[in-house]
């Protein structure tokens, strides 16, 4: 038979285990929030690019001694390509916040034991 004082302290880390779990769901789901959201902007992007891209010409771009990378049918590509690169390169900053916010908060946990 468990004392008072035993059955409390189970209970009370049954609520930490159960709030350890919740906040695992809940960085869970802005993860996978924040990646849909970068995924569907680049794709709108990579869609909408192609109109966009049609007003430039090879004149407005600094004629013929600009490279070929820059001319009016690739710009698209390359301008989608950083704005990728960029949110990837957010994605994976939130990632290594978050990871490191849940490794805080699980250090905290343990030091109130």
């Amino acid at each position: 038979m468990r004392t008072t004082a035993e059955r409390l302290t189970a209970a009370k880390e049954r609520a930490q285990e159960l709030e350890r779990e919740r906040q695992h769901r809940r960085t869970r789901g802005f993860l996978c929030a924040g990646t849909a959201a970068c995924l569907a902007v680049i794709v709108s992007l990579a869609l909408a690019m192609p109109g966009i891209t049609e007003g430039f010409s090879d004149t407005t771009l600094g004629g013929g001694m600009a490279a070929s990378i820059f001319s009016g049918r690739s710009l698209g590509y390359l301008v989608v390509g950083l704005l990728a690169f960029a949110l990837g390169v957010c994605v994976t900053v939130l990632c290594v916040r978050l990871r490191g916010h849940e490794q805080d908060t699980a250090d905290g946990e343990r030091h109130d034991d």
